[in-house]
């Protein structure tokens, strides 16, 4: 027998003890009672003890009964007619009724345990059993019983209680559901319980709280064990200076670190505790839940970078705009400067330097862009292993004799879509930045795989949705990157170089090509250990297009009449100088109403509208519109520093909308220009119509 059955026993023959002590006092007052009033009629204080009696065997869901040998006379409660499922006013109490509602399973187990408690004249100790009522209900129950033993002789009778365990075996089994479902909940949300007995100063964790603290389930938790896991610099916080007194002196909520003692791991929690008291209000305990909040904390840091990188881009591109301004006019002046200076006169090395400074100072500028996703792209259908063996030849140079180059490329590796110039630039940099990390030599790997993300694989790359991805590693074996750099490393300006030798755009620009083009990035590096950079580029339908061939194109003037609308006077100036310089007739407007005016009034016709994206009371594509409700259509030439999707309505690059980028000089505004015109008339001829109309006799204002 169990420990816990005998504990039960032994409860159930107190009981019976005490029941019997009951029943036989009972009988006396009756039997008193009965000589007081011959006539048999009982007493309301007899009437109303039974109802007591009834009253208490209902509430403990325990039914009592007297079995007399001698007569085989049974009386059993009204709480044991209950539980057997018989009528008191029709049915008769009998050891053959009370075996014909066991259930046919346990009929003759019990049977033979009545018989042999007859036979050795012992109680039938603690046997469980069903009953299964007249309705077909099944309960759980337990009998006990006692022989009663009157003088030397063998017992004449039996006393014993029958209990109901129903609601009590439905209530055990709904307290264990609940707690597995409190283990499985807290497994999921990573939380884990604890509780804390002022009386005997003992602490208990639960299940779930051992795996978040690392400690083996063995171990014997105490609250010295508690408080030692939490890091030292966080302790003063989480037990407000009371960790060596009592874990009473917790302040909760609180985050903290916790210290992993099986491996050291750093994981980060979020304390609560709440005081337990008694009725006289009187404190016994605490008790408290510890989350991780350890990937919570990643993603909260990962999107605070994200906005950080953000916010920079947008400010970077806003000074990209303004500086490619300044540049376009430096570049433009320079070159017109140039065609007047005789060839051997000495202004014009220092013209050259000029040109030089200018040079480095976009392509500066072309980073910040880069960086802050607002470059101009012309992405296309490629083979990336076409891509990186065709720049094979320019890394090698690049990266010294001292470092070994190798390129493996995967077998079948699936296309993608991006811009091919800004695929070069991404290895260069990646390339540049691996060499520099290697000073004494090393090896540079270079590789690329397909590879599936699938829906399992969130942790490992949460900015990833499932799906298709070409992957390209580049591995280096140089100096590693230090943990307390790690978060500064995609950021512009950031450079463990000397001065003078590191813009710090290099890895930034990186990150910048890889989200224009919808990819990730991600690196993984230690100390000494060298560096891997991985970027995921989404997989693309269809056949990787070929590399058009670029033939210069001469430079060619003409007489058509351009209307160039530019907020910023140097550029405006610069522009209406370089095409006048070519022969064309040029309309200049500061603003979207000014052109919009200047086209009404003007008598001639204008064969191209040369604008600015971002306008002071107007975008492009709106000045464009409201010309052409003035007068029929123009070809447009759009020119900014910089691009944003939602300037135009339809694909940039689709040949639709003719960009050109700043800065620019009068030669390659010269030659966007005509290359505008020359297929605004090529489309008019193939179209079989004329000149543009006369303008319309009013204008109409920007809405």
């Amino acid at each position: 027998m169990s420990a816990a059955a005998s504990r039960e026993l032994d409860s159930l023959r107190a009981r019976v003890a005490e029941l019997e002590q009951a029943l036989s006092d009972a009988h006396a007052s009756r039997q008193r009672a009965s000589a007081a009033d011959p006539s048999g009629a009982r007493g309301p204080a007899s009437i109303g003890w039974e109802a007591q009696l009834d009253e208490a065997e209902r509430a403990a869901q325990m039914g009592n009964w007297l079995w007399e040998l001698g007569s085989n006379h049974v009386t059993w409660s009204r709480q044991l007619f209950r539980i057997l499922g018989y009528d008191p006013a029709t049915d008769t109490p009998s050891p053959e009724a009370f075996l014909a509602a066991i259930h046919p399973d346990d009929r003759e187990r019990m049977h033979a345990g009545l018989r042999l408690a007859i036979e050795t004249g012992e109680g039938s100790g603690a046997s469980a059993f069903r009953v299964r009522h007249r309705d077909g209900a099944v309960r759980e129950c337990l009998l006990s019983s006692l022989p009663v033993i009157e003088g030397a002789g063998p017992p004449t009778r039996f006393f014993g209680a029958i209990v109901d365990l129903t609601e009590r075996r439905r209530a055990e089994q709904e307290l264990r559901r609940s707690e597995r479902m409190l283990k499985e909940a807290q497994r999921i949300a990573l939380v884990g319980s604890w509780s804390y007995d002022l009386e005997s100063r003992t602490i208990r964790w639960s299940e779930e709280l051992y795996q978040l603290l690392g400690v083996d389930p063995s171990v014997l938790p105490t609250f010295e064990l508690f408080a030692g896991l939490i890091h030292p610099e966080d302790r003063h916080r989480v037990f407000g200076g009371a960790e060596s007194a009592s874990p009473l002196g917790i302040a909760g909520p609180v985050e903290c670190r916790v210290v992993r003692p099986s491996t050291g791991e750093l994981r980060h929690m979020q304390m609560a505790a709440q005081l337990l008291t008694d009725d006289t209000g009187a404190i016994t305990g605490l008790v408290g839940t510890s989350l991780d909040i350890t990937e919570r904390r990643r993603l909260e840091e990962q999107l605070l970078h994200s906005q950080k990188l953000e916010a920079i881009g947008r400010l970077a591109g806003g000074v990209a705009h303004d500086f490619n301004n300044m540049l376009t006019a430096i570049f433009g002046h320079r070159e017109l400067a140039v065609r007047k200076v005789p060839t051997s006169s000495p202004v014009l090395d220092h013209l050259t330097q000029i040109g030089t400074a200018a040079e480095r100072a976009a392509a500066l500028t072309r980073q910040l862009l880069t960086f802050a996703r607002k470059q101009l792209i012309q992405p296309t259908v490629v083979d990336p292993n076409a891509l990186i063996l065709g720049v094979e030849p320019l890394l090698r140079p690049l990266v010294g004799e001292d470092v070994e180059l190798a390129v493996l490329p995967g077998s079948q590796i699936w296309p993608i879509h991006i811009d091919r110039g800004q695929f070069e630039q991404l290895l260069m940099n990646l390339a540049v930045n691996a060499r520099d990390a290697m000073p004494a030599g090393g090896r540079l790997t270079i590789e690329t795989a397909n590879t599936t993300i699938g829906a399992g694989d969130a942790e490992r790359t949460p900015e990833l949705d499932p799906g298709d991805y070409v992957e390209l590693t580049v591995t280096d074996t140089g100096q590693g990157i230090e943990d307390a750099i790690r978060q500064y490393v995609f950021e512009p300006f950031f450079t463990t170089k000397e001065p003078g030798k590191g813009s710090g755009l290099g890895l930034a620009t990186c990150h910048g090509i890889v989200k224009q083009h919808g990819g990730h990035i991600w690196f993984s590096s230690a100390a000494g250990q060298g560096t891997r950079f991985t970027i995921c580029f989404p997989r693309v339908r269809g056949a990787p297009s070929e590399q058009p061939a670029r033939a210069p194109s001469a430079v060619a003037g003409g007489g058509e009449t351009v209307l160039v609308v530019e907020d910023e006077a140097q550029v405006r100036d610069l522009s209406v100088a370089a095409l006048r310089s070519f022969g064309y007739s040029v309309l200049a407007a500061r603003n979207g109403k000014e052109a919009v005016a200047l086209a009404a009034t003007h008598p001639g016709a204008i064969h191209l509208l040369v604008s600015d994206v971002v306008l002071p009371d107007a975008r492009g594509p709106a000045l464009a519109a409201a010309l052409a409700r003035a007068r029929p259509p123009l070809p447009v030439l759009y020119a900014s520093g910089y691009t944003e999707d939602s300037l135009f309505p339809g694909d940039l690059l689709d040949g639709s909308v003719h960009f050109l980028a700043k800065p620019y000089t009068p030669t390659q505004l010269a030659r966007a220009v005509r290359a505008v015109l020359d297929a605004s008339a090529q489309a008019r001829r193939a179209k079989g119509s004329g000149d543009a109309p006369p303008p319309a006799s009013t204008a109409e204002r920007l809405q």
